[in-house]
Order: C-alpha cells, then structure tokens, then sequence
C-alpha cells in the first residue's frame, strides 16, 4: 500500500550508527511511511541490525544490498525504489527528531501548496565532544548560497516531493560528494518553491563523507562551477578559490572549523 512519506537510508558499513538511525525513523509519532534501505553490499554486521529491526516496521521497511557506484548512485536507487508522495534522505550517520514526519504534515496541511514545494528545516550538527551548532534555515540563507552555487538548505532536514524530483531530475551520479548541493542548486534555478520550517528535524554527526577533506571534494567543486557558472570568467572565480580553500584546508586547526561553521549559519 502506498505511502505518504518515503525515508531512505543508504549505508556501507555503518554497524557503528545505523542502529541510531533506524530508532529515529521507528520512532515516529506520524506512521504513514515507508522505509528503504539501501545498503552497498557491507561487509560489517550491518545488514544483520538492519534485520533484527525489520519486523518492528510492520512491513514498512524494504531493504536491497548490493555493490553500488557510491553515495548518488545509492540515493537514486532508492528513490526509484521509492512511491511514497515526499521523499527524505536520513544517512546512516544521521537521525531523525520524533516528531519531524507529523511538523511536516502539519505544515502541509496548514497550507496544501506546501505539498508542491521543498520541505527544509533546522538541524543541528553534534561534534565528537558533545557540544552542538544549530544549522538555521530561511529563504535569505538558501538564496545568498544557491546564487554562488553552495548548498544552502540542510539536506538531511529536507524532504522533496516526487513531483519535483520528475521536474528537475534525480541526483547526477557525475559527482561523488556534492550532488546534493548540485540537485538544490537545479532547484533554484529551475524556480521550484521553497517552505522553510523553523523547527528541528534532523540531527547530523561530524565524520561523515561530506565532512572530511579529499580530492573529490576539490574535483566536485570543480564540476560543480563547470555546470552552473554562467560565464568562463565566472566560473575561473570560484575554481581558483575553491583550489585555495582545499590546500589550506589541510593546515586549518579545529577551532577555526568551528568558528567559521558558527558564522556560516548566521547568514
């Protein structure tokens, strides 16, 4: 039976956070949603978590493992996989608030043209040592980002209708860590509505794959520009700096992260 909601998880791996993730999503206090899965074939314990969990859903949850073409590529399969109206994307190192699914029926149902427009909320993003930041959300922030082609909605605080992923498209699998920021970007310039609820849904741990310097960051930046600037000179901009910021960022001490994490979310 069709679902309003779709909640996907994709892991490799992940036997040290899953378990925390798949709490979050069975403790919703709004049950009109499905569960998929989708794990890249783990070698760990985790499909044996995933399992031990399975019968508590109901028959909500669906799983699939198998070898994947990484982090897009997995979303994109559940996606596919997917009939719910709205989709949210919970990581396995990321978890749910109890009560985000009822916000966002709320929301809806408060005004039914939210139905056609991205969903975004707060999060907050917990370091190693316990302390939290609060990731804000508004329509100022998301525009002063999208316009210089950065992510500005929190993605694990963001539920898509289906609708607009037919309209704009899934994730480009070109990218291995900023798809995500390359699928809101398309969102913005395509004009898809926004509502921005100013609430808590989402919580994300620091060490995720979009958190550790690397060369796929630089290269996906790099792909990035190439996509969206409009000019050459524009996109020769944002390549030089985006080369700068990866060489520093292997010399930036933690303090600095942190403060420049607590200014970015005051934008």
């Amino acid at each position: 039976m069709k679902s309003f909601f779709s909640i996907i998880t994709i892991c490799y791996n992940s036997s040290k956070t899953i378990e925390r993730t798949i709490k979050s999503v069975l403790a919703q206090s709004y049950i009109d949603f499905e569960y998929i899965i989708v794990d890249g074939d783990s070698k760990d314990n985790t499909m044996d978590i995933v399992k031990q969990y399975e019968p508590l859903f109901g028959g909500r949850l669906k799983w699939v493992s198998e070898p994947d073409k990484g982090i897009y590529n997995a979303m994109n399969k559940g996606i596919l996989r997917s009939t719910g109206d709205v989709i949210g994307i919970v990581n396995s190192d990321d978890w749910l608030e109890p009560n985000a699914l009822q916000i966002l029926v709320d929301e809806i149902n408060q005004d039914p043209s939210n139905r056609e427009k991205i969903l975004t909320g707060e999060m907050l993003f917990h370091y190693d040592d316990g302390t939290t930041l609060l990731f804000p959300t508004s329509y100022e922030r998301y525009e002063y980002f999208a316009k210089r082609y950065r992510m500005g909605l929190n993605h694990p605080a963001t539920f898509v209708p289906r609708s607009i992923y037919d309209r704009v498209g899934i994730f480009d699998e070109k990218f291995r860590l900023y798809a995500d920021a390359d699928f809101i970007i398309r969102c913005y310039e395509a004009g898809v509505g926004v509502h921005f609820i100013h609430k808590v849904l989402s919580n994300m741990a620091d060490g995720g794959a979009s958190n550790v310097r690397s060369k796929k960051e630089l290269n996906d930046s790099l792909l990035k520009y190439q996509k969206h600037c409009k000019t050459k000179r524009e996109y020769f901009k944002y390549a030089a700096k985006a080369r700068v910021t990866w060489c520093l960022r292997g010399f930036i001490p933690e303090w600095y992260v942190r403060w420049y994490r607590q200014r970015y979310n005051k934008k």
